[in-house]
C-alpha cells in the first residue's frame, strides 16, 4: 500500500442564497512534513493560501493586496489545521480499517504563455491536472539536456471539486530555432514519466507559410496590376487608332 494517504478536511461556512461558496480546505500526507496545504477558494477561485512551514498567508492575486488584508487570525487558524490534520491522520486510517488509498493518473499539456516569437523570451507552462495523491516531480529538458532549475518554477497544488489536483511548472525560455522541449511528469500511479513535447520547428514552419502567403499574394496583386495596365494601354491604343 502505498504510503502517502491524504485526509481533506473541508467546511462550507457561506451559501449566500445558493449563489456563492466559500471552501476551506486543509491538507497534508502522512510522513511527509512541510507538504501541507490550507487555502480558501471562493465560487471555485483560489483566494489566499497558507505556507505549511512558516504558516505566513500568501494571497492568490498580490496586487489585491491594498483592497483586502486578510484575517491576521488566519495565521492561527492555519497552525491549528494543519496541525489536527497529522494528527488525525493515523487515528482516521485505524478507524476506516486502513483502507486502499485512490490513486489516479495526471494528464498533461504544454503550451506557451504568449504568442511564440523566435528570439523573443516567453514561457512554457506544463500544465498537469487530475491527479491524487498531490505529489509530482517534473524534469524539463532543452534539446534533450536537463535546462538550468532556475529557469523553472512552479505552482502550488491546487485541488478540483473531484479532489483531485492540479499543478503548472514554468519554463522561462528563448525560442530558437529546431529547438525541442520536453517535460516529464512523474507520479506513483505511472510505470513510466509522463512526457510532453514542444517543438519551435513548428513555430518556424508556421512562419514560412504566412510569409508564403504575403509574398504569393504580393505577386498576384503585382500580376493584376500588370495585365489591368496592359488593357489600358490597348484600349488607348485602339481609341488612338480610331
Amino acid at each position: 500500500m502505498v504510503n502517502l494517504i491524504p485526509v481533506l478536511l473541508i467546511c462550507l461556512p457561506q451559501i449566500t442564497q445558493g449563489k456563492h461558496l466559500l471552501r476551506f480546505l486543509t491538507f497534508c500526507q502522512r510522513n511527509v512534513t512541510g507538504d501541507g496545504q490550507y487555502d480558501i477558494k471562493y465560487d471555485g477561485d483560489q483566494l489566499l493560501h497558507a505556507d505549511p512551514v512558516t504558516f505566513e498567508i500568501v494571497e492568490r492575486l498580490p496586487e489585491f493586496a491594498e483592497q483586502w488584508v486578510p484575517d491576521p487570525g488566519l495565521v492561527s487558524d492555519a497552525y491549528v489545521s494543519l496541525g489536527t490534520c497529522m494528527y488525525n491522520i493515523p487515528r482516521s486510517i485505524k478507524g476506516e480499517h486502513y483502507p486502499e488509498e485512490v490513486i489516479a493518473s495526471p494528464t498533461a499539456m504544454i503550451y506557451p504563455k504568449q504568442e511564440m516569437e523566435l528570439e523573443i523570451p516567453n514561457t512554457l507552462i506544463c500544465f498537469v491536472n487530475d491527479f491524487h495523491p498531490p505529489t509530482v516531480n517534473f524534469t524539463w529538458t532543452r534539446n534533450g539536456r536537463p535546462v538550468d532549475p532556475r529557469e523553472v518554477s512552479q505552482t502550488q497544488y491546487y485541488s478540483n471539486s473531484d479532489f483531485s489536483f492540479r499543478i503548472s511548472s514554468y519554463l522561462d525560455f528563448t525560442p530558437q530555432e529546431s529547438d525541442i522541449y520536453s517535460c516529464s511528469v512523474g507520479h506513483v500511479s505511472l510505470q513510466g514519466p509522463l512526457t510532453k513535447f514542444w517543438d519551435v520547428v513548428e513555430l518556424h514552419t508556421e512562419q514560412q507559410v504566412v510569409e508564403t502567403a504575403v509574398c504569393v499574394g504580393g505577386v498576384i496583386l503585382g500580376l493584376i496590376g500588370v495585365v489591368t495596365g496592359l488593357w489600358f494601354i490597348m484600349k488607348t491604343n485602339k481609341s488612338c487608332q480610331t
